[in-house]
């Protein structure tokens, strides 16, 4: 058997008391020693006092790494003091250190004793492999970064799991303060760390990339790691909502057509009609070059859902119906622009919407986003876009379809991206 994840002595007793009345079941003169033995044995170690003694100690590992949490330095000082072993404890399973803790939940007191008993700031975890320092400049905590650095931290961070570096997580991930990440990403670099393509679009530092794409032009087809699903520049700056970033990877040559490891291109990432715009702008222009190019040929036009997508999000209307006039069935799920309604509907831009289904688009077509085949409106209800729900319902969407991975109905998905009011507005719909 495993031990549980916080065991203490309490616990153990316990355990070997139920343990005792199991086996006074079948033998009434079992012993509590006998109880003992058993359970020692079925965790794996030679006898009880083994078994005590490693309880002891997580119980002891579970205090010091709370008192790291919650900065109570007190606690943690007097446990070391008894244990000064224990300095080097590791949390479970990704074997974080006491630094680690006290790091992700800014507790700068904590830090500092750590720091002062001994701590190497440069001791990485074994889930990402990183410092402590990655996770204080993730959560924003420029205090315990300025600490860190101070005693010797690497603020640049080489060799994380996502590749990002130190400033990468001071400014890669979704939520909190952008000034208080960019506060941290400058101390940064003022301690010796420089930007890289991901935390310059990140803090739309356009001068930045400009430099960084000067040096290097690769560097607009890079690529994160597999824990990103391989996004390219364009995809990441698309997902943080920076069309001046878009913008200017378009002029500086970024291909608008390029795809994350799912096979998705950018526009996967946008929730909102406009952040791309450059890029579409960017892809309508080789979709008009290919009309021309089929008109001279007097050949069919080539043409998919990003040239299709393009055509929507900016509103030519003349175009696209040219292109669906000659292409039948290619808004429909087994067409070459099926997935086309999805991304419309998803970017809230209800326009699109509107036309697709006036053309005859299937409202509960279903497309795979990513590794789950949705409907518009599963995408719609999680992203919060009321005007276009409210199309689709109007429409005939059906509310009580499942996606695939997650066998999850609309409401299902609003509610789990904390979107009451769009659970109200199709229950509503329901009872009309």
């Amino acid at each position: 058997m495993s031990l549980p994840e916080n065991p203490n002595p309490e616990w153990l007793d316990r355990q070997a008391a139920e343990r005792l009345e199991e086996l006074r079941q079948a033998n009434p003169r079992a012993r509590l020693s006998d109880a003992r033995f058993d359970l020692a044995r079925q965790y794996e170690f030679p006898d009880w006092r083994a078994l005590e003694r490693h309880v002891q100690a997580l119980a002891v590992n579970g205090s010091l790494f709370e008192a790291a949490r919650t900065g109570d330095v007190e606690t943690l000082a007097a446990l070391l003091d008894a244990n000064p072993e224990k300095l080097h404890a590791r949390l479970k399973p990704y074997e974080w250190s006491l630094l680690h803790v006290a790091a992700n939940d800014g507790q700068l007191a904590a830090v500092d004793l750590l720091l002062m008993r001994g701590l190497d700031p440069n001791t990485r975890e074994k889930g990402d492999n990183t410092y402590a320092m990655h996770w204080a400049a993730a959560a924003g905590h420029l205090d315990v970064v300025r600490r860190l650095a101070d005693a010797g931290g690497d603020v640049i961070g080489r060799g994380d799991d996502h590749a990002l570096e130190v400033i990468g997580w001071a400014t890669g991930w979704e939520g909190g303060d952008d000034a208080v990440h960019r506060a941290v990403a400058d101390f940064l670099v003022s301690r010796g760390a420089r930007h890289h393509i991901f935390s310059a679009i990140s803090l739309d530092l356009a001068e930045e990339v400009r430099r960084i794409v000067a040096e290097n032009p690769a560097v607009l087809n890079s690529r994160m790691t597999r824990n990103e699903d391989h996004r390219m520049p364009l995809h990441f700056a698309v997902q943080k909502n920076r069309h001046d970033m878009v913008a200017l990877l378009v002029d500086l040559g970024v291909d608008p057509l390029g795809v994350d490891g799912s096979g998705q291109p950018a526009a996967v990432y946008a929730t909102t009609p406009h952040v791309d715009r450059r890029a579409m702008e960017k892809i309508r222009e080789m979709t008009l070059t290919e009309l021309v190019s089929a008109d001279r040929g007097e050949r069919p036009a080539r043409v998919g859902m990003m040239d299709m997508a393009a055509l929507l999000s900016l509103g030519d209307w003349e175009t696209a119906e040219r292109i669906l006039r000659e292409h039948e069935g290619l808004i429909e799920p087994d067409g070459r622009a099926a997935g086309v309604f999805h991304l419309m509907a998803k970017r809230n831009d209800a326009a699109a919407v509107a036309w697709l289904l006036a053309h005859g688009a299937d409202p509960n077509t279903r497309w795979a986003h990513w590794d789950a085949e949705v409907t518009p409106l599963h995408l719609a209800a999680a992203h919060g876009h009321a005007d276009v729900v409210r199309l689709l319902l109007d429409a005939g969407a059906d509310a009580a379809i499942h996606d695939s991975k997650h066998d999850s109905d609309p409401i299902g998905w609003a509610e789990f991206f904390g979107r009451p009011d769009i659970v109200q507005l199709i229950e509503s719909h329901r009872g009309t």
